[in-house]
């Protein structure tokens, strides 16, 4: 499997790499999984008030002060994968339809304030206690996404957050049963693309090098020109304004390859993760990107966000 060897590979690399430079309460609606088919998500969906706007935030409060945001992903069709005429476009990116009733994603991924209010721990790399501390000096990391962390760490988080709250929080904004998960990786892609179709590579359009998105800029894709490589993760919502997402979501591409709640493939344990990160090249960020690994990998270029889901 070149995504599985090639990230395998990449957790190898950055081992050594890293040693070197060291809708408001009243309004309810949530996706009731009832299925997985062929590594697709199948969604009901069950309404107690109004559908939200496309995009429309709430906040759910997780610690005294801490909150994290959630938008609307609309029901929809789409078609997810890669066309074949996709520059750099791997055999597992097959073109599929998709079809969603509406969910909540979180805004961005789980920051380093987030996962501390939760679990009272700062596994980071790029934080101030941790290896990586000299590539942050002087900055604030708490907005930046949670790294180090496995899909096994993520669902400890998962279950100790969902323990935390129990049912009212959750219920009050999302309705009866719901609880916060890793997304599918259609949920995931879905909503990357933001209802804008595969034909385009990253949702706001053909190229990257640095400039809507946390990657490595010297290594473009759809441009010939050359740009920023901040060689580390970087504050949430960073590049927001420079490349406004239609449904309100935030680092979809870069920062930090994100874990999903899938297998890669039919076989072995090996977990799917999706959108690149601050060391990838910008065609390793591309919206229909797969990768993959193993549910101990830690790495500074893992993190992930939260769904809501009734599983």
């Amino acid at each position: 499997m070149r995504s599985i060897l090639f990230f395998s590979a990449l957790i190898a690399v950055l081992g050594a790499v890293s040693a070197l430079f060291s809708q408001s309460t009243a309004t309810k609606k949530y996706a009731v999984l009832v299925g997985i088919n062929d590594f697709r998500a199948k969604e009901t969906l069950v309404f107690d008030n109004a559908e939200p706007k496309p995009g429309q935030e709430v906040e759910l409060e997780i610690a005294n002060g801490v909150k994290m945001k959630f938008c609307w992903i609309p029901p929809g069709k789409a078609t997810l994968g890669s066309p074949e005429s996709e520059k750099d476009r791997s055999e597992d990116e097959k073109e599929h339809e998709y079809t969603s009733q509406g969910y909540w994603l979180a805004k961005h991924p789980v920051t380093q304030e987030e996962w501390t209010a939760v679990m009272g721990t700062t596994p980071f790399w790029f934080h101030k206690e941790g290896d990586g501390k000299d590539k942050v000096r002087g900055l604030e990391t708490g907005r930046f996404p949670a790294e180090q962390v496995s899909w096994d760490n993520a669902q400890e988080f998962i279950k100790k957050l969902n323990g935390k709250l129990g049912s009212g929080s959750l219920q009050k904004l999302f309705g009866t049963g719901m609880k916060l998960s890793l997304p599918h990786e259609d949920e995931w892609e879905y909503a990357c693309r933001g209802g804008l179709g595969n034909k385009r590579v990253y949702y706001w359009g053909d190229s990257l090098n640095g400039d809507k998105a946390n990657c490595n800029g010297e290594y473009p894709y759809g441009t010939e020109a050359k740009g920023e490589n901040l060689k580390r993760t970087s504050r949430v919502g960073m590049y927001e304004s420079k490349a406004p997402h239609p449904w309100g979501l935030c680092d979809m591409s870069g920062n930090v390859f994100q874990w999903c709640e899938n297998k890669f493939d039919a076989t072995g344990s090996v977990r799917d993760v999706r959108g690149g990160s601050w060391i990838s090249n910008a065609g390793y960020c591309r919206s229909a990107y797969r990768n993959g690994g193993d549910p101990t990998d830690r790495s500074n270029i893992l993190g992930f966000r939260l769904a809501v889901a009734n599983r």
